[in-house]
């Protein structure tokens, strides 16, 4: 049982830590995000998160 939960708890993880990450890029002032080259904040964080 512990087998079937573990990755439905990874997968959880992985997107708060997603809605996170987005969530600190979109509250960048948009001069520092295009002087960083982030242009879409989506991508930038499904990227840094899922790879």
């Amino acid at each position: 049982m512990k087998t079937l939960i573990q990755p439905i708890f990874a997968a959880l993880r992985d997107h708060a830590r997603y809605r996170r990450t987005r969530a600190e890029l979109a509250r960048l002032p948009i001069d520092t995000r295009l002087d960083l080259d982030i242009y879409d904040v989506d991508a930038f964080a499904r990227r840094a998160v899922w790879g």
